[in-house]
């Protein structure tokens, strides 16, 4: 049977990039610490790799904003530096 998400749990691609960073971070460190079970591992594991997945879409989605907004009227893309120096 489907578990349900707890009412307070927002869905994964509810979340804020850096609320979805900051689950990944304490996914690894569970993964890393090596002291859940076999079952637990698993989900972990699945777990990362949704959230990998949901955060390589955001910063893309990101790139793509960025390289629209950067755009000259010839519809170039035109780089500039960071910074005066």
């Amino acid at each position: 049977m489907a578990q349900k998400k707890k009412a307070t749990e927002p869905a994964a691609d509810e979340k804020k990039f850096e609320e979805a960073m900051e689950e990944l971070e304490d996914v690894v460190e569970r993964l890393e610490g090596g002291d859940i079970p076999l079952e637990a591992s698993l989900a972990a594991f699945e777990r990362g790799v949704s959230l990998v997945r949901l955060l390589h879409a955001r910063l893309d989605a990101v790139q793509t904003r960025i390289e629209e907004l950067t755009r000259n009227e010839r519809g170039e893309a035109v780089a500039k530096p960071l910074d005066d120096d």
